[in-house]
């Protein structure tokens, strides 16, 4: 039981990474977007910034995948019958 409890706790926090801190991440992103455009003699400053944040959104995303796979990703395979075979 002890380790359900634990792999549930596992699987919040990888949907909290993906529904929570990944859109605060996007919306730095997006303004760092519009600050560059305002500020063009900034453009190499904040590109610098972009890339980081880029990087720091793809170990959240990678992380919450791993606490907390996909049902899509996690599960085997099912194996396709053919529309006339009995089940």
């Amino acid at each position: 039981m002890r380790k359900n409890a634990a792999d549930e706790k596992l699987r919040r926090a990888g949907k909290a990474l993906h529904d929570d801190v990944g859109p605060l991440l996007v919306s730095v992103g997006l303004r760092l977007q519009l600050l560059r455009m305002d500020h063009p003699q900034a453009a190499e400053q904040i590109n610098e910034l972009l890339v980081t944040l880029d990087d720091a959104m793809e170990r959240v995303r990678s992380l919450s995948r791993e606490l907390s796979p996909s049902p899509l990703t996690s599960a085997p395979p099912r194996r396709r019958q053919h529309p006339s075979t009995p089940r």
